[in-house]
């Protein structure tokens, strides 16, 4: 949902508020259907670096590696970095054993030569996860709707 705007000219900027929450809500089940633009925080700044020429393509390097080998690895770390490093929850979510999540994050961190306890580690494959997720949900593809220009009120009834 879009922040509301006092005169119709911010009508533009109140859809793409909205079309941005609906891209985060869908690549983001656990957000519900419903996200408002003026609670976006830091996901909003994801968005814009996602739009850019150079962001995606970087994440979608950085996690090459991963998506090339069997095991899942990419949604894993994804949802590792997700519960905050929590072995119990990435299990629940993944449907997995939590030996299953140490072994998975163990050969993330020796593929890509990383270490999940090292904090700049963590936010670069976090970021990369986010916008490699938002990149490829086709629910969220969609962009921002267009809107016709506005025509100029003329005084008289359509």
């Amino acid at each position: 949902m879009g922040r509301p705007r006092a005169h119709w000219d911010g009508l533009a900027t109140t859809l793409g508020e909205a079309a941005d929450a609906a891209r985060l809500a869908a690549a983001r089940p656990e957000v519900g259907h419903f996200l408002r633009a003026d609670r976006l925080g830091m996901a909003q700044l994801l968005l814009e670096w996602a739009r850019t020429e150079t962001f995606e393509p970087t994440a979608r390097k950085l996690l090459a590696p991963l998506r090339e080998l069997p095991g899942d690895l990419v949604n894993t770390l994804s949802a590792y970095l997700d519960s905050g490093g929590s072995l119990a929850e990435t299990a629940a979510v993944l449907g997995v054993h939590r030996n299953t999540v140490t072994a998975r994050t163990e050969r993330v961190e020796r593929i890509l030569d990383v270490t999940l306890k090292d904090r700049d580690d963590r936010l670069a494959l976090h970021l990369a996860c986010r916008t490699v997720a938002l990149a490829d949900d086709p629910r969220a593809s969609a962009g921002p709707p267009r809107l016709a220009a506005p025509r100029p009120a003329t005084g008289e009834a359509d």
